[in-house]
């Protein structure tokens, strides 16, 4: 890939969630998982309460899909990873799942079998799934210090194909607490539609092409003008904004995350890489808007130039070590970015502050750009109110609320920011 090269990011937003999911379970009922049975199928069975689709594999050196998703009996014998997931494959033949499955694998052991067993014939499958439009999130919860934390990229690697900003490893410490609150959190994922891109696009540089993907994410593209659901988009007229550099940086690291536990080779090449290209991109940034996602940034590439000095390598560690700070690396990842994806957390503001923006929406909303087109924006605010200001103005230039507004969003993309950042601020 050419480092002089122009290249372009664009954020595909999507704020209309798909309810219609299905959960399965790959559970580990080997006679090691004895000490922690009990909690677990409380935990589980509390899970499954309010889930219309649910379906439970439970495997040994054997592996069954059961008739009823809920734990009760443990198998108790070995463990035989691969066959768990040989039934998962099943099941999605059978077309008796929704398109968008929530996969939770949970163990506390390696396998009697070899991940080089099995792994090709998991990804031919998975691949031809994905093109089948299914959407995958695939979640971990690792439990003791015998499990594999490679196993686990790699089954991720071939199975999710949903927001790439996502958990990849949960660990167990206390499974009276831990597989309920884990589980909780894993009940509140959020499925978007998928959109299909042309041409291909990536999430990452480097990184796997792809024709479908879920929305809410920034893509990376080395072409200007691509297609969205069939509507063609001009890249060369958005400019990049720190939310799109924000996720971006965010996707690259999880990325970087993924593969070094992995243990791929190439990892601290393709992480200098990623920062010649995450340093071209931050010049062309609009520098007026999205101070607050500075630091945020800054400390994420800090994570990324620790894989290119050879800092992490997350491989190497033991499956505990691995573990605890896959969580604690991704926890931060995913919890700033919740945050902010979601509910605009407005801080209070001083008087004196509130004064002045008062004051400067007043002039704002006089001048010749503004004051034709001031009632609708003003009307598109209230009805998106739980947006940020950056996700505002995506979706104007989305042509979420007329030609008028996406002209205006588009050309003036750091004045409509300000204009929504003083509306929040004078809507206390």
């Amino acid at each position: 890939m050419n480092q002089d090269k122009q290249f372009y990011l664009y954020t595909i937003v999507d704020q209309k969630p798909d309810d219609n999911f299905s959960v399965v379970g790959v559970i580990d009922g080997s006679g090691s998982m004895s000490e922690c049975w009990e909690d677990l199928c409380k935990a589980w069975n509390h899970f499954l309460l309010d889930i219309q689709s649910s379906y439970c594999i439970q495997f040994d050196d054997t592996a069954i899909l059961q008739q009823n998703p809920k734990l009760n009996q443990q198998k108790g014998e070995g463990t035989n990873i691969s066959l768990g997931f040989h039934e998962l494959i099943k099941l999605v033949k059978s077309e008796k799942l929704k398109k968008n499955v929530i996969v939770i694998f949970i163990t506390d052991g390696v396998g009697e079998d070899k991940l080089e067993d099995y792994i090709d014939d998991l990804a031919e499958n998975f691949s031809l799934f994905h093109e089948q439009e299914y959407q995958f999130k695939f979640f971990t919860l690792a439990i003791g210090e015998t499990f594999s934390h490679t196993i686990v990229a790699e089954l991720k690697n071939r199975i999710h194909n949903s927001t790439l900003i996502s958990s990849q490893m949960e660990y167990i410490q206390d499974s009276k607490v831990d597989f309920a609150n884990k589980l909780q959190q894993i009940k509140e994922e959020i499925f978007y539609k998928l959109v299909r891109v042309e041409p291909p696009v990536s999430l990452v540089p480097y990184g796997k092409k792809l024709r479908r993907l879920a929305p809410n994410q920034t893509i990376f593209s080395e072409t200007p003008i691509i297609k969205v659901n069939g509507e063609e988009i001009n890249l060369k007229q958005y400019q990049i904004s720190y939310h799109d550099l924000y996720q971006f940086v965010n996707q690259v690291f999880l990325k970087l995350m993924e593969d070094s536990t992995r243990g791929l080779k190439t990892i601290k090449e393709e992480a200098t890489k990623q920062l010649q290209i995450i340093n071209s991109l931050i010049k062309r940034v609009a520098q007026e808007e999205g101070n607050d996602y500075k630091q945020d940034i800054d400390e994420t590439i800090q994570k990324i130039k620790a894989f290119s000095l050879g800092q992490q390598q997350l491989k190497l560690l033991s499956a505990k070590d691995a573990a605890q700070s896959i969580t604690k690396l991704q926890s931060a990842i995913l919890a700033k970015n919740f945050r902010r994806q979601d509910n605009y957390e407005q801080k209070p503001v001083p008087n004196e502050k509130l004064e002045k923006a008062k004051q400067r929406l007043s002039v704002m909303k006089k001048s010749v750009k503004i004051k034709t087109i001031y009632t609708q924006i003003e009307q598109f605010f209230k009805e998106n109110s739980n947006a940020s200001p950056q996700l505002l103005v995506k979706l104007l230039q989305e042509k979420r609320a007329g030609q008028n507004l996406q002209r205006y969003a588009l050309e003036y993309q750091s004045e409509c920011t300000i204009l929504f950042e003083l509306m929040y601020i004078c809507n206390q």
